[in-house]
């Protein structure tokens, strides 16, 4: 088989460093999960500076999943270096070279699936944003700012001739809101002030 024959799938010989390089994955990915906000962005908070986005809480996502791929990482990582140091090393092997093509493996491996990681956040953060509002309709009309971050969310782009209503009523269709019947036709500018609606 060809697959078989090439030298970058043949098991390496030194799986201690297999297994360092995924603990150090590992513990790179818990970091930067737990050390990912900024002090100050905590004193604002604390202050009422700050107020939360629904972005933020799709990072929160991501972080946990990177929390998630940091101990699997974590634990396969000492997994092998458990294995590497019980395992009986093969007669003809003198001096073990360093598996650069499984480390290498293994970087790919961790920007992949921090790539779909950061993925699927944001697919579980739209699931769980439209289920809530399913179940506790918002009054968009009166919460522009909502309007815009939901319209941002869920990529509804505003068209120049579109008015409020009608942006508002792209937001709850893609949502799968009931339809408020248009009252103005007002035009939608999304960087305009929040501001309640006539």
């Amino acid at each position: 088989m060809v697959l078989a024959s090439l030298p970058f799938l043949d098991p390496p010989t030194d799986w201690l460093a297999v297994g360092i390089v995924l603990a150090i994955v590992g513990g790179f990915l818990l970091a930067n999960s737990i050390l990912f906000r900024h002090p100050r962005t905590l004193v604002e908070e604390h202050f009422g500076e700050r107020t939360g986005r629904l972005a933020t809480i799709r990072e929160y996502i991501f972080h946990r999943v990177q929390v998630h791929l940091g101990f699997f990482f974590l634990l396969v990582g000492f997994g092998l270096q458990l294995y590497g140091h019980w395992r009986p090393l093969p007669p003809e092997a003198v001096s073990e070279a360093f598996p650069t093509n499984w480390i290498g493996a293994v970087l790919l491996a961790v920007v992949g699936l921090e790539i779909a990681g950061w993925f699927l956040s944001r697919w579980l953060f739209q699931r769980y944003v439209r289920a809530y509002f399913l179940e506790h309709p918002p009054s968009l009309e009166t919460d522009m700012r909502l309007a815009r971050e939901l319209g941002e969310l869920f990529s509804v782009s505003s068209a120049g001739d579109d008015t409020v209503q009608s942006y508002l009523a792209k937001i709850r269709h893609k949502i799968g809101l009931p339809v408020v019947p248009e009252r103005g036709n007002r035009p939608f500018v999304l960087g305009e002030p929040e501001e309640e609606l006539a």
